[in-house]
């Protein structure tokens, strides 16, 4: 299964101090995430999330990507 549709909800989170945030979450299809054409590996990933135009594009983060966010956390030899 290389496409479906997913779902993208905004959903209130109240804090112990009684602020609001909104938590916004995108849902993929287990069919989907499952599927062995899906591209990204089971468990903790780092993603690079961009939009481009009305897409939003979202890939593995290489390493300049992580180095620029502060986001690095490991070296690799």
């Amino acid at each position: 299964m290389k496409e479906g549709v997913a779902s993208f909800v905004i959903s209130k989170k109240r804090m112990q101090n009684g602020r609001v945030y909104e938590s916004p979450r995108i849902y993929l299809p287990t069919k989907l995430t499952t599927d062995s054409s899906f591209p990204f590996l089971k468990g903790s990933l780092k993603l690079y999330v961009r939009v481009a135009g009305k897409r939003l594009l979202v890939e593995r983060a290489p390493r300049e990507v992580l180095k620029r966010f502060g986001r690095l956390t490991k070296t690799r030899r």
